[in-house]
């Protein structure tokens, strides 16, 4: 793929409003919908931008909730009617049942994922705020499947979570999900540094996973932490892999476009611009996708192009986006030796 003209996967955003409240929301979600948000018009003009593209992104609903829109349907009808791959992200709220899940079976939407942070109610529930959620995501996650639509597990991981990774990695299998996605909470939104994991315990946790992925049949992948290219041991001259601004992009509920929702810096809104011309000609997206622009570390590693460090981390920490992913553990000193200039 040509990450420079077309994006693998879009996530979008449709609202704010959730019923949830979740200790580490990007979103700082709110209990009403925004009047700000993209109109059922206006985002089917977007979709029509986004059909053009070549080749076609797949574009993963989410919210807030966006079950709270009354209009989803008609939105999902919109992405399907133009061949575009469509899958949702809803929050697990009492609007969200097996009857819906069939409906969107019906129009036509491929893939729905669903977030389980935690292996027990305990973990899990805690961490998103309400009482019941655990129970309430496991029936949803057996709907799913028996749908025939494919199932991701999103898993958010922070030192409250980390030491139920193992259990959580057996629970994704008796799922019979299709993808783990395992997200390292980064501290933006009303997640807070205290919610996020040091480098030193991110390379435990990569480590792991990649001893697990090696014994699973279905997709597993890290958000927060493209090091994982690193620990897995990828050829230095392979594909680019999905990271900010390359291969993946962010749309907000009222249209502003992002490298990803936790790098809060905009680089157009689609009220003003197309997608497509902020995606390929910006110059936060341009900036983000040359990896000779990454500093520190992050600029003189063998791993610079696969990886890159995350963009979103560096701003959550240092304010600036090119400086090098504070999540990656210092080199050891044969490692500093490597890769430095005599």
């Amino acid at each position: 793929m040509n990450f420079n003209e077309s994006p693998h996967i879009i996530t979008w955003e449709l609202t704010r409003a959730c019923q949830l409240h979740c200790r580490h929301c990007r979103a700082r979600a709110i209990p009403r919908r925004d009047f700000r948000e993209l109109t059922l018009s206006q985002i089917e003009g977007v979709l029509d931008d986004i059909a053009q593209m070549h080749p076609r992104p797949m574009v993963i609903f989410t919210g807030g909730d966006p079950l709270e829109r009354e209009d989803l349907p008609a939105i999902i009808k919109a992405a399907v009617r133009r061949n575009i791959r469509t899958a949702i992200a809803p929050s697990v709220t009492p609007l969200l049942t097996p009857e819906v899940i069939q409906t969107w079976k019906d129009l036509g939407v491929s893939a729905v994922s669903l977030s389980l942070d935690g292996a027990t109610q305990a973990v899990h529930d805690r961490f998103r705020g309400v009482l019941g959620t655990f129970a309430r995501s496991i029936e949803i996650a057996h709907a799913i499947t028996e749908s025939g639509m494919a199932l991701q597990i999103n898993t958010s991981v922070s030192p409250f979570t980390l030491n139920d990774m193992p259990k959580m990695g057996r629970l994704v299998q008796m799922l019979k999900a299709r993808s783990w996605e395992v997200f390292f909470v980064i501290p933006t939104g009303r997640a807070r540094a205290a919610e996020s994991l040091d480098a030193e315990s991110i390379e435990k946790a990569l480590h792991w996973l990649k001893d697990y992925a090696q014994t699973v049949p279905f997709r597993v992948t890290s958000v927060g932490a493209p090091q994982f290219s690193r620990v897995l041991g990828r050829p230095l001259d392979s594909a680019p892999t999905i990271r900010e601004a390359q291969g993946f992009a962010f749309i907000s509920h009222y249209g502003d476009v992002y490298p990803p929702g936790y790098l809060p810096i905009s680089a157009g809104n689609l009220k003003q611009q197309s997608f497509s011309e902020i995606y390929r000609h910006s110059e936060l997206f341009c900036t983000l996708r040359d990896s000779r622009n990454f500093e520190g570390r992050c600029g003189i590693c063998d791993y610079h192009d696969i990886c890159g460090g995350s963009r979103a981390r560096a701003y959550a920490v240092t304010g600036n986006y090119l400086a090098q992913d504070p999540g990656c553990p210092e080199p050891s000193d044969e490692e500093q030796d490597a890769v430095l200039p005599v």
